[in-house]
């Protein structure tokens, strides 16, 4: 199983969260959920998705948040 990786400004950067499992953007607002369950809120913007190596690359971000919300199907 591939599950992708969040990087602020490319794989160079800063590692926020590995082996996500679900990702939910609405607007300037990124929430992701790793495989433990563990979830984070960011507020930024998606720049590049690289599918071949699961990593997702965001670029300036202005808060983040570790909260612990649970995401309703």
């Amino acid at each position: 199983m591939c599950l992708a990786n969040i990087y602020r400004r490319g794989n160079g950067g800063k590692l926020i969260t590995k082996e996500i499992a679900y990702l939910k953007v609405d607007g300037d607002q990124i929430e992701v959920e790793n495989l433990a369950g563990e979830s984070k809120i960011l507020q930024g913007r998606i720049k590049e998705i690289d599918f071949m190596n699961s990593d997702i690359i965001v670029g300036e971000i202005a808060y983040e948040s570790e909260n612990g919300i649970k995401r309703t199907k």
